[in-house]
């Protein structure tokens, strides 16, 4: 199996241009709420966790609940605006990238930052699995940018 590892980089008008059609095609309204939570993301395309964007949300609006940014969290994520991984047991979001083709990611657990990686481990682990029918694969590397190694 050969999969493509292009990652094209969008504006944030681009990101957030995608962002409202999706919405748009999935039946949800675009209220303040909801363009808010698209800028953080268009604006700085990197990983969140989710309490992170909740108090980035909730300096504005102080009665706005956890519950309410996470649900939207994850209908985003569902709709396919976000993606969505997990690091020490705690949810991290970042805008999707687009088009939607096959790579894995760097994640910064420092600064979030996201680095295209282009290798696929599948490539080598399919001819360790012949004979089993891999439905989905998800691979990761977590660790400090070079900014942040340098920094440190």
């Amino acid at each position: 199996m050969t999969h493509s590892h292009s990652e094209t980089v969008h504006s944030p008008d681009e990101m957030t241009q995608r962002a409202y059609e999706l919405l748009k095609e999935s039946g949800f309204k675009l209220t303040k709420k909801r363009r808010e939570l698209i800028d953080i993301f268009s604006n700085d395309q990197r990983y969140f966790k989710a309490t992170e964007i909740h108090e980035r949300l909730s300096a504005d609006r102080p009665t706005m609940s956890y519950n309410t940014t996470y649900r939207n969290l994850y209908d985003f994520a569902e709709i396919g605006i976000l993606e969505m991984t997990e690091y020490n047991q705690e949810q991290m979001f970042k805008v999707s990238c687009f088009p939607n083709t096959h790579h894995h990611h760097f994640i910064c657990t420092q600064c979030g930052k996201v680095i295209p990686i282009h290798a696929c481990p599948m490539d080598q682990v399919e001819s360790d699995l012949s004979g089993a029918e891999i439905q989905s694969h998800r691979f990761e590397v977590f660790g400090l940018c070079p900014q942040c190694a340098q920094a440190g």
